[in-house]
């Protein structure tokens, strides 16, 4: 997702860039191969490539927080586990002790008669 959301970036800040062709007074965007042309003022220009910049920045930070999501669910799943390993050992302790106990009050119980 991380890969996706950095070449979404890329494409639409070349876009940006190479739609813009600038005059004095406006600024023309064109679709190459067509007649089709749009005039709009600099100054929305300027807006539209800083919302698109934003938008850029946003998808790349998606991205790292995808990843990133993906590696702490990773270490989560490392981490439970190892603990769930810790667990079962604690367990079989604690059954090998009450082993143990059973067979030395069977012992002293044997012992005993």
């Amino acid at each position: 997702m991380g890969t996706i959301c950095v070449i979404l970036a890329v494409i639409v800040t070349v876009l940006v860039l190479m739609l813009a062709q600038f005059n004095d007074v406006v600024m023309n965007m064109g679709i190459m191969y067509t007649n089709i042309v749009y005039e709009f003022s600099f100054l929305v220009v300027i807006l539209i490539t800083y919302a698109l910049g934003i938008f850029s920045g946003v998808l790349l930070m998606l991205g790292q927080f995808f990843d990133t999501q993906k590696r702490y669910s990773g270490l989560k799943k490392r981490y439970d586990k190892t603990s769930i390993n810790a667990d079962d050992a604690e367990a079989k302790i604690e059954l090998l002790e009450n082993k143990v106990a059973t067979l030395e009050q069977a012992l002293k119980s044997k012992m005993e008669k």
